[in-house]
């Protein structure tokens, strides 16, 4: 059984939200989805790389210096080494986007990705908020906000987005979470990737 949660906590990882979601809008029926082939992959690729490649590079690093350690036993220090590497490589990441001239929507995406991390970082110093969690609730306050800019149909890609935070949810319970840090993460998520957006 806990071969089977580990599995899943792999398949919704956090690393893997910020492209699904870049992936998710440029295919979402809106202008975005206009732009040439060859723009979005080079974007998604840049994506990509600084929020998924680079830091799985940076695990056989951490791996070797004891600072990762299985799903659901780390402590608070031990999570907060690689979090913070792994934020920096999100503000690198997105000080790039800055510099290319992408639309405001995808601009402030790349932000509220930043400031979710940033966010999670910062309440994981004095309580604990699963970081899983907060990378889905973003993925589905993303959703929301193209739905409410765009009147997008994104509907039915909402409710799966919500399956997969309750089973991914589920899963971390198992592996040790408790429900008040899942819960508080994926309102983090949503509310941090909603309001960025929408403001910015």
């Amino acid at each position: 059984m806990k071969k089977v949660v580990s599995l899943i906590s792999y398949l919704f990882h956090p690393l893997l939200m910020p492209s699904l979601g870049l992936l998710i809008m440029l295919n979402s029926g809106t202008y975005l989805s206009l732009l040439d082939p060859a723009a979005k992959r080079a974007i998604l690729f840049v994506m990509a790389l600084g929020t998924l490649v680079f830091p799985l590079m940076m695990l056989p690093i951490l791996q070797y210096r004891n600072l990762v350690v299985k799903n659901g036993e780390s402590t608070r220090e031990e999570r907060l080494v690689p979090q913070i590497i792994i934020l920096v490589l999100y503000i690198i990441t997105l000080v790039y986007f800055r510099r290319l001239p992408l639309s405001q929507a995808i601009q402030a995406y790349v932000l509220s990705v930043n400031l979710t991390l940033f966010m999670v970082i910062l309440i994981n110093l004095k309580f604990r908020v699963s970081v899983h969690a907060a990378a889905l609730g973003g993925l589905c306050g993303l959703i929301i906000v193209l739905m409410l800019l765009y009147e997008t149909p994104l509907e039915g890609l909402l409710m799966l987005t919500l399956l997969a935070s309750g089973i991914s949810g589920s899963a971390r319970m198992a592996l040790g979470n408790g429900w008040t840090e899942i819960l508080t993460g994926f309102i983090l998520g949503l509310g941090v990737v909603l309001v960025t957006i929408l403001v910015f």
